[in-house]
């Protein structure tokens, strides 16, 4: 990022056990474009940080002694971001393949967004899985008189659009959004760290908006989606049912989740857990821990499995 407009910025990296070609191409990308990269390690990037070193690539490298989950890790992101003077930060999964000026483009429609007087915490790029052999972009949703609304591409509408949330991957946030307080939830481990937040963000009087002159590719689960009744059915391994399933109904809990979103996450919850059953590979170790989840949603217990 150019640093003589005196505007200082971050990109944070969390990984577990990353694919380390992919990993190094999104660091090398983020090196031109922040002035700081910081890897935060939940396991299995060492070997990445070594061949990142032997490039001559400046990396900020925190190794976890174990997955502490997303929101501890983007914690601790923030925490050095700041400390090192970062005014925005940008988030990103460990694979996510961003274009050579994302940061930048995103950090010029965020300052046309508050030139209008707009309380804007983040934007983020309009994404397509970047393993499908014809680009499908994902849409941007926001609550319009209680109708949860979707907004794409094909919409035709303005550049950017005021949404209810962003994924992780891409967001580019200011900094003293966080800094105000508003730190991530570490107790929802994976799944809906970023959603959460949101949320909870908005709550405090911020907007969030989408951008669609700013793409991404991203791989949203461990494989293609499948697409049924209009809708993404995610690849994932068992586990990450579990996080699916418990991080669904604790945010359901949350006070400043609207109705009408606890409604539509609610009855897809009821349609996922039966197309799962379909799609999943081991059906059976799936079956236990999407149930499991649900149990644990709720008793709302956080943290790792």
């Amino acid at each position: 990022m150019n640093s003589s407009n005196n505007i200082k910025s971050a990109a944070i990296v969390v990984s577990y056990r990353p694919n380390h070609a992919a990993l190094i191409s999104l660091i090398e990308s983020l090196s031109f474009q922040v002035d700081n990269v910081i890897l935060i390690d939940n396991g299995g990037a060492y070997d990445v940080y070594d061949q990142i070193i032997a490039k001559n690539i400046n990396l900020i490298y925190i190794k976890l002694d174990k997955n502490y989950g997303l929101g501890h890790a983007l914690n601790l992101g923030f925490e050095r971001a700041i400390n090192l003077g970062a005014d925005y930060v940008a988030t990103f999964d460990q694979d996510s393949s961003p274009s050579q000026n994302l940061v930048p483009r995103l950090l010029e429609a965020y300052i046309k967004i508050v030139s209008d007087g707009v309380k804007c915490a983040a934007v983020g790029p309009v994404f397509f899985d970047n393993r499908e052999k014809i680009k499908v972009y994902s849409p941007f949703y926001r609550e319009i008189n209680g109708q949860i609304t979707s907004f794409t591409v094909l919409d035709g509408v303005e550049n950017h659009v005021e949404v209810d949330m962003l994924i992780t991957s891409g967001m580019l946030i200011n900094a003293s959004v966080w800094k105000s307080g508003l730190h991530y939830d570490p107790s929802f481990f994976v799944d809906f760290t970023d959603t959460e937040w949101c949320f909870r963000v908005r709550s405090h009087g911020y907007s969030f908006f989408g951008c669609f002159d700013v793409e991404m590719g991203h791989a949203l689960s461990d494989d293609i989606p499948l697409r049924i009744l209009g809708r993404n059915f995610l690849a994932y391994s068992p586990i990450r049912r579990y996080y699916f399933f418990r991080g669904t109904l604790i945010l359901c809990s949350k006070k400043y989740v609207a109705y009408s979103w606890k409604i539509r996450m609610l009855l897809a919850l009821i349609l996922r857990y039966f197309i799962n059953l379909i799609i999943d590979k081991n059906k059976l170790k799936s079956f236990k821990m999407m149930t499991v989840g649900l149990f644990d949603g709720l008793l709302k217990r956080g943290g790792p499995y």
